[in-house]
């Protein structure tokens, strides 16, 4: 247990990370303070709860007054590392850790998977988290999904398997957190607003390797070059997935139609690869990571199997919504980047009609093209990166709109029985939503609101 009994300690960003965080640290004895930039009325009613605990809270601002005498800063992963504020406070001697490593000091040894990449990092997370649960295993699902280590930490039991998705953005400010077993799906350009460029962005990944012990896993995909260069240092033992070789060593991969996992020297087959429920190659691979954690953590292939051919998917990622007069609708709010964009793309049969836009992250959107040309019905684009999408695709027809709901009706203004009309927007949601769930949550709605009035004019 980290000692911060009788501490001052900061928590900078109050979203659901920093509220978890500060909650925890008051917990264990804490001096605690909280600010974040945003007003109070956009922050939510919680902050209500910290104040009554008698946490001080700053919003509105981060002045360098609010920091003095801290000895911990605790970061949440929506703030970036170099604020003037956190500048002064590094230049000062003052620690710095993100929200998992403060919830990481907090385990009794559990177990902990961590699951990181560009693309498929929910997906997998989940898929592993069902697996798990169908074994009748004790566990904890959380990180950069859902719950935050810190809200669940004091609460879980000592045999549990704490399996986290890790972005990017929690990795900056690690110091101790160590994954037992270390997952790396993929890497491809993304948070090119956030890092100076994808050297930057690629260190701040590789860090799930670091603090690995002989006695962990790496996990990684096989088939991406980049990722094995950046295992190369980990002392951690390496496992193995692809979907397009079979590999000599221990690892997952496809044989005939089949998943087959070879790690403790013995193959075994876990289902055929057709059997995986969730559609799309890249999701193929999410599946094959998976069952290389599954193998690590004992359970049986017989429970493995069941899982991926039940497991429908998560809220979001390629999600279908609606079908409307032979129209399918499908939420891929999820795909905040280039790559998640060209997977959708490669998931369903043409024509599509493809909505995106959003806040630009940016990407090269000019990669998107051969997919467009080769698939695309036209694109429907909103939000602040509609120029640039356009612009560098130069993909025709496009048109563009000041909103979703008219992005919806423009879409299915222009496509024809049997096309799929396909929500995947290349980039973050902070011009128009909260958050991608939001984004996806308001789409539904829309979409079913259509639903009723074609209806209603039959």
């Amino acid at each position: 247990m980290i000692d911060v009994k009788g501490k001052v300690v900061t928590v900078v960003g109050l979203g659901r990370s920093g509220l978890a965080a500060a909650k925890l640290l008051h917990k264990i004895g804490a001096k605690v303070r909280a600010t974040d930039a945003k007003p109070m009325d956009s922050l939510g009613n919680e902050l209500n709860d910290l104040m009554l605990s008698g946490i001080e809270i700053e919003t509105g601002k981060n002045t360098p007054q609010f920091f003095d005498e801290s000895q911990l800063i605790v970061l949440s992963p929506g703030i970036p590392g170099n604020i003037p504020v956190i500048a002064e406070s590094i230049a000062s001697g003052v620690p710095i850790i993100s929200e998992i490593e403060l919830g990481w000091h907090c385990l009794q040894g559990q177990r902990v998977v961590g699951i990181t990449g560009t693309n498929g990092k929910t997906t997998t997370t989940t898929l592993i988290g069902e697996i798990v649960k169908a074994a009748g295993m004790n566990l904890f699902v959380g990180g950069n999904i859902g719950t935050p280590l810190c809200e669940k930490v004091l609460e879980l039991e000592k045999d549990a398997s704490v399996i986290l998705e890790i972005s990017s953005f929690q990795l900056e400010e690690i110091d101790s957190f160590r994954a037992d077993i270390a997952v790396f799906l993929n890497l491809t350009p993304d948070h090119l607003d956030r890092y100076k460029d994808m050297g930057e962005y690629t260190r701040a990944k590789a860090r799930i390797f670091d603090n690995q012990t002989p006695l962990c896993f790496s996990v990684l995909n096989a088939d991406y070059d980049t990722v094995l260069s950046l295992a190369r240092h980990s002392e951690a033992e390496q496992i193995y997935f692809s979907r397009q070789k079979r590999l000599n060593h221990s690892g997952v991969y496809l044989e005939n139609g089949k998943i087959v996992a070879n790690i403790y020297g013995k193959k075994l087959i876990i289902c055929k690869q057709d059997d995986v429920r969730i559609p799309g190659p890249y999701n193929l691979e999410n599946a094959l990571a998976a069952t290389a954690v599954a193998m690590l953590l004992k359970v049986p292939a017989e429970i493995i199997a069941r899982t991926l051919q039940g497991f429908k998917g998560v809220e979001h990622r390629m999600e279908l919504t609606e079908v409307i007069n032979g129209i399918r609708f499908i939420n891929d709010s999820k795909a905040t980047n280039v790559d998640s964009v060209l997977c959708a793309l490669n998931s369903f049969p043409s024509p599509i009609v493809l909505i995106a836009g959003g806040k630009d992250k940016g990407c090269n959107y000019g990669r998107l093209a051969p997919l467009l040309n080769e698939k695309v019905r036209a694109m429907v684009l909103l939000g602040e990166a509609a120029e640039r999408i356009e612009k560098e695709s130069g993909f025709k027809p496009v048109y563009r709109t000041s909103s979703l709901e008219e992005a919806v009706l423009t879409a299915y203004q222009t496509v024809s029985v049997g096309d799929t009309v396909l929500f995947s927007p290349a980039c973050s949601s902070f011009d128009m939503f909260k958050n991608y769930e939001e984004r996806g949550k308001i789409f539904k709605e829309i979409v079913r609101r259509l639903k009723k009035e074609v209806k209603m004019e039959k």
